[in-house]
C-alpha cells in the first residue's frame, strides 16, 4: 500500500526508448511483494506444524524449490504472451509465489551442507525482502513518469477498449494521463479524441474485497473523529511496545518463555555475552518504544495526523530492523510478532488516510461556505483595481 505520507515523486530519468514503466508497476511491485513473504510465512508455518515432512523417498528429496521454478515459469509464460493489465496482475500474484518458494530454500544454497534449518537464512531471507520493499518504495517516491510514458499508459488503456474491457474509470484515468503529458506530442490529440468516441462498458458491481475495503476506510475515518480515539491508541502502543520490548529482551536473554525455539546454548543467557546481533535487535526496540512515546506525546498536543506518523515510523524501526535479529534468533516467534506488526502497520495507514480526509473536510467545506464579499466592497475593490490600471 502507498504510504499517506509519501512525497510528490520527481520527474523520472530514464534512459532509452525500451524503459517505459506501467502506471501500474507500484502496485505490482507490492503484489508481488506481499504475495512472496506470505508465502515464506505459509510455508514456515506449515513445515512447523506438520514437523518438516519430506516428499520423496527411496534416496529423491523434491524440494519446494522446484515449486517456485514452476510457478515463476508460468509468470513468465503470463507476461509473454497475453496483453492487458489484468494480466500483470496475475503474473505478480503467481510470480510473488513462485519466488516465495524459491527464496525459503535459500539455507541450502550458502552453505556446503545444503542446510535448510540454517539459522541466518532466516534473517538473510528478511533483509533480502527489505531490500526489495525499500527498492520498490524508493521507486515509487522518487521516480516520477515521463511525458512519454503517460501517452503509452493511455495508449495501453485504449488498447482495452479493443478488448471491451474499457470502463469509465479507465477513460478518465487515460484522459487525465494525457493531460499531465506534453501537449504538443502527436499523439496525444488522436488519442483523447478516441478516448471521447470509444464505448465503454458499465462500471462491474463492488466485489466482496471492494466492498470491505469501502468499509474499512469508513470505519477508519469514525476512529480518528471518536473522542476516545487519543485513549485507544495510547493504550494499544503503549502495550505494543512493551511486549515488542519484553520480546526483544526474551529472545537476547534467552530467559522465560522460550519464544519460538530460542534457548539457552544458541541465544546468550547474561549480559555479559550478549552479542552484537543482540545489541543491535535491544536498540532497535529501544528506538521503536522512543518513537511510540513522541508520538503519544504529539496525540497530547491534538496532532493526530503527526501522531501517526511517529507511530509508522516505529512500526517501520520494529520491521526492518528489529524483525532482522529476531528472525535469527527465532524464526517461529519472530513470524507472529511480524504478522503483528504489518497488521498495524496497514491499520496506521488506513487511519492516517483517515485522519487527512477528516483534517481537510473543514478546509473544504469552508471554501464551499465562505460568505462573498460585500457588493460595495467588491466594486470598491474593482474601482481601485481599475485606478491603479
Amino acid at each position: 500500500m502507498r504510504s499517506p505520507f509519501a512525497r510528490t515523486p520527481s520527474p523520472a530519468r530514464i534512459g532509452g526508448s525500451w524503459a517505459v514503466r506501467a502506471s501500474d508497476f507500484a502496485a505490482l511491485h507490492e503484489t508481488l511483494l506481499l504475495t512472496s513473504v506470505t508465502t515464506v510465512l505459509v510455508i514456515r508455518t506449515e513445515l512447523w506444524l506438520t514437523n518438516y515432512p519430506q516428499l520423496g523417498g527411496h534416496g529423491l528429496h523434491i524440494a519446494h524449490l522446484l515449486y517456485g521454478g514452476f510457478f515463476m515459469l508460468a509468470a513468465i509464460a503470463l507476461s509473454l504472451t497475453f496483453l492487458g493489465r489484468g494480466v500483470r496482475q496475475r503474473a505478480a500474484i503467481v510470480g510473488g509465489i513462485g519466488f516465495g518458494f524459491f527464496i525459503d530454500e535459500l539455507g541450502k544454497f550458502i552453505t556446503s551442507d545444503n542446510n535448510y534449518f540454517y539459522k541466518p537464512a532466516a534473517g538473510v531471507i528478511y533483509v533480502i525482502f527489505v531490500l526489495l520493499f525499500l527498492t520498490a518504495r524508493w521507486a515509487q517516491r522518487r521516480q516520477g513518469f515521463s511525458s512519454r510514458e503517460y501517452v503509452s499508459n493511455a495508449l495501453e488503456l485504449v488498447g482495452e477498449a479493443a478488448r471491451h474491457r474499457l470502463d469509465e474509470d479507465e477513460r478518465r484515468q487515460a484522459l487525465a494521463m494525457l493531460e499531465r503529458a506534453d501537449q504538443s506530442d502527436p499523439l496525444v490529440a488522436p488519442l483523447r479524441a478516441l478516448l471521447a468516441q470509444v464505448a465503454t462498458i458499465p462500471r462491474p458491481a463492488p466485489t466482496a474485497i471492494s466492498r470491505a475495503y469501502a468499509r474499512v476506510r469508513a470505519l477508519g475515518e469514525g476512529i480518528v473523529a471518536s473522542p476516545r480515539f487519543p485513549v485507544a491508541m495510547i493504550a494499544l502502543f503503549s502495550c505494543w511496545a512493551l511486549l515488542s520490548a519484553l520480546a526483544a529482551f526474551e529472545l537476547a536473554l534467552s530467559v522465560g518463555l522460550h519464544l519460538g525455539g530460542a534457548h539457552p546454548g544458541f541465544g546468550p543467557d547474561g549480559w555479559s555475552n550478549l552479542t552484537t546481533q543482540n545489541w543491535f535487535s535491544l536498540s532497535a526496540s529501544f528506538v521503536s518504544t522512543a518513537l511510540i512515546g513522541i508520538g503519544i506525546a504529539r496525540l497530547r498536543a491534538g496532532d493526530r495526523v503527526d501522531c501517526l506518523r511517529w507511530f509508522e515510523r516505529a512500526l517501520l524501526m520494529a520491521i526492518f530492523v528489529t524483525q532482522v535479529f529476531d528472525f535469527v534468533e527465532s524464526q517461529l516467534g519472530a513470524v507472529f510478532g511480524l504478522g503483528i506488526d504489518l497488521l498495524l502497520l496497514a491499520g496506521v495507514g488506513q487511519l492516517a488516510a483517515g485522519a487527512a480526509r477528516n483534517a481537510a473536510a473543514p478546509d473544504a467545506l469552508a471554501a464551499t461556505v465562505a460568505p462573498a464579499p460585500p457588493a460595495a466592497a467588491t466594486a470598491g475593490a474593482r474601482g481601485t483595481a481599475i485606478g491603479l490600471g
